[in-house]
C-alpha cells in the first residue's frame, strides 16, 4: 500500500532584503510573494482523524493568524513564475526530525516524514535564461535543497540501489576530477569549494 502525502500552506512574510536583494538582479522583477508548503508523509494505508488534523493544523499554524494558514496554496502562478524548493529527497532534514517527534508527542504517531519547502511567486515579464539560473541560485542553498519542479507527492528519490564504493584520481587529475563528480552526482560544489 503507498503512503500518502499531505500539503499545507502557509503565507510568510518574505525577508525584507529579499526583494531588494532580487530587485538589483534585474528590473524586470517587480514584486514577490513567499509561502511554506508543508509536506507531511503518512505511515502506508493511514490517514488522519478530525481531532488529529485539528492538532496537526495548530502545530503548523505558527501563531493566531490561523488566517495566513490553509490545505492549499496560496501562491497559484496566475502568470507569475512560481519556484518551490526544499530539502533534497535524499536525506531527512534536522527539521523534519523534530516536526515528527512533537507530532507523536502530540498523539499523531502516523506521521512519518514532515519536510517544510518554501515557494516563491515572482511577478515579473520573462527572464533570460541566466537570470533565471542566478535567481534561483539565491533562493535555495543547492548543497542542502533542491527546486521542486511540481509538488511532490513523494519522497522516493529513485535511489533503488546502493553504489559501491570508487575511488575519486584528485591528487592526479586535481581540479577537475571535482568538477566532473559535482556534476555526475550534482553535490552543489561551487567555485569556493572546489
Amino acid at each position: 500500500m503507498s503512503s500518502s502525502i499531505l500539503h499545507y500552506y502557509r503565507r510568510v512574510t518574505p525577508h525584507h532584503l529579499l526583494l531588494t536583494s532580487i530587485k538589483e538582479l534585474s528590473t524586470l522583477i517587480s514584486s514577490i510573494e513567499v509561502e511554506h508548503c508543508y509536506n507531511i508523509l503518512l505511515k502506508p494505508g493511514t490517514s488522519l482523524t478530525p481531532e488529529e488534523t485539528t492538532k496537526l493544523t495548530w502545530l503548523l499554524d505558527e501563531t493566531f493568524e490561523s488566517s495566513l494558514s490553509k490545505s492549499t496554496t496560496f501562491v497559484n502562478d496566475g502568470g507569475s513564475l512560481v519556484l518551490e524548493f526544499g530539502p533534497r529527497m535524499t536525506f531527512t532534514s534536522a527539521f523534519s526530525a523534530n516536526a515528527t517527534s512533537i507530532t507523536s508527542a502530540c498523539g499523531i504517531p502516523q506521521i512519518t516524514r514532515l519536510e517544510r519547502s518554501r515557494r516563491y511567486r515572482i511577478t515579473t515579464c520573462s527572464l533570460p535564461e541566466p537570470l533565471l539560473a542566478e535567481l534561483k541560485s539565491m533562493l535555495h542553498d543547492s548543497m542542502t535543497e533542491e527546486e521542486y519542479l511540481v509538488p511532490i507527492a513523494s519522497f522516493d528519490c529513485g535511489v533503488s540501489e546502493v553504489k559501491p564504493v570508487r575511488i575519486i584520481p584528485v591528487m592526479e587529475e586535481g581540479k577537475a576530477a571535482l568538477e566532473r563528480l559535482n556534476g555526475e552526482l550534482g553535490l552543489g560544489f561551487d567555485e569556493f569549494d572546489l
